[in-house]
């Protein structure tokens, strides 16, 4: 061996970090649901300019919230994707080397 670093994943690490990644998202969004109703609360009873600066900022905060969502969505998606795709490619080269192996004999 020579020493150098390897490059490299264990088998799942991606699918188990896709599925960490889809906890927090479901984490955030129960946290995101309870407030929404506490605000939801609020909103018949604070009236004035404080209370439309107040809400304006949730609507703001909700809208920001749907875009890092959809962001883990993707993110979840990729590492899955990239997962696959080095499983493929491992499994080709391994054929590829193994058909070398059987030439030389």
């Amino acid at each position: 061996m020579s020493g150098a670093a390897e490059m490299g994943q264990g088998e799942g690490t991606l699918t188990r970090a896709a599925g960490l990644v889809g906890d927090a998202k479901a984490d955030f969004e129960s946290m995101s649901k309870t407030l929404e109703g506490q605000i939801a609360g609020l909103q018949g009873k604070w009236a004035g300019a404080g209370g439309t600066a107040f809400f304006g900022l949730h609507q703001a905060w909700t809208e920001k919230q749907r875009i890092i969502t959809n962001a883990l969505d993707e993110f979840a998606a990729s590492l899955t994707s990239t997962e696959r795709d080095n499983v493929s490619t491992d499994d080709t080269q391994s054929a590829t080397y193994s058909k070398v192996a059987g030439r030389l004999g």
